[in-house]
């Protein structure tokens, strides 16, 4: 916080932002400063915490033109391209900052609903992860996991494939 108020001060001094601008800058940053605390002193949730998307499983009829199309259309980046019937598309913040990526597979898309691609399963990304409470406490919640240490799946109630996973096990670059 120092620093950004030291950067507005050098704004205002400059000319670049006015009294005004400025008074705003600072107010802003003591109240979001101050509620740091308040959300400290809050009850503790219940569950995991999830910090973020960690990666979106996507079935289609060819993971070449998928991949492309994301790489040419959304500049997403490509690891993991093995010509395996899969790729691992990149985008957001880099390796172990919290990037996300879109799974592309060659898959099966139910075409008895008439869909010609499916979301497969989402990932989701959680804090301090610790191996025998996280399946402590899917076993509290009567879940029995599959999948490998640090990254792990189960069921929702409308079965639908739920993976959650540490940045560290599950990312696009790992080999």
């Amino acid at each position: 916080m120092e620093r950004f108020i030291a950067d507005r001060i050098k704004d205002f001094e400059a000319g670049r932002i006015g009294r005004r601008e400025f008074c705003e800058a600072v107010a802003l940053a003591f109240t979001v400063y101050a509620a740091g605390d308040a959300a400290k002193a809050a009850p503790a949730r219940r569950g995991f915490t999830m910090l973020g998307v960690n990666h979106i499983s996507y079935n289609c009829p060819n993971y070449a033109v998928a991949r492309d199309f994301y790489t040419s259309t959304f500049g997403m980046g490509v690891v993991n391209d093995k010509n395996m019937g899969r790729a691992n598309l990149t985008f957001g913040p880099e390796a172990g900052k919290g990037g996300t990526f879109l799974v592309v597979r060659t898959g099966e898309t139910t075409p008895d609903a008439g869909a010609t691609a499916t979301v497969d399963h989402v990932c989701y990304t959680v804090s301090n992860w610790d191996e025998q409470k996280v399946r402590a406490g899917f076993a509290a919640k009567g879940l029995t996991p599959t999948g490998r240490n640090g990254s792990l799946h189960v069921y929702d109630p409308f079965d639908f494939d739920v993976q959650i996973g540490n940045a560290v096990e599950e990312t696009a670059f790992r080999r």
